[in-house]
């Protein structure tokens, strides 16, 4: 079942004039995209994923190393926003309270097969048997 908004996706641009992110005052500068999404699960673990959704901001500059210590920075005043919440309707009207632009990218479901126990040694040793014949 795909997930499907009960408006177009840009129903949003120019509502209002969009806030500053950490602050409430009117921006004086563009804005970049939100885009709000579930964080895929963690490769250690099988479970279905994180149920939370996170709002974050499009990268408007590119990171660079420090050229003393290695360590990468960036001038990207939004890189470190990411906020949680704990539904996408929470997250969708956060974002037009401010009035952001937002896009919101839904994983693909993932396709979970049940497998006996038996099922993993059902063919394992079938090609590597050999008749010794003398």
């Amino acid at each position: 079942m795909a997930f499907r908004l009960p408006y177009p996706r840009d129903h949003n641009l120019w509502r209002k004039p969009p806030t500053t992110p950490g602050v409430s005052l009117p921006a004086t500068t563009a804005v970049p995209m939100a885009y709000i999404h579930r964080p895929s699960p963690s490769v250690t673990q099988s479970g279905p994923g994180r149920k939370q959704w996170v709002l974050e901001f499009e990268p408007t500059d590119p990171p660079f190393p420090h050229p003393v210590m290695g360590w990468t920075g960036s001038t990207d005043p939004f890189a470190h926003i990411q906020v949680s919440f704990p539904d996408l309707d929470s997250a969708v009207s956060f974002a037009e309270r401010h009035g952001w632009r937002f896009q919101v990218e839904e994983s693909p479901k993932r396709k979970m097969t049940s497998k006996n126990f038996s099922d993993k040694f059902k063919y394992r040793f079938a090609g590597s048997v050999l008749i010794a014949r003398n």
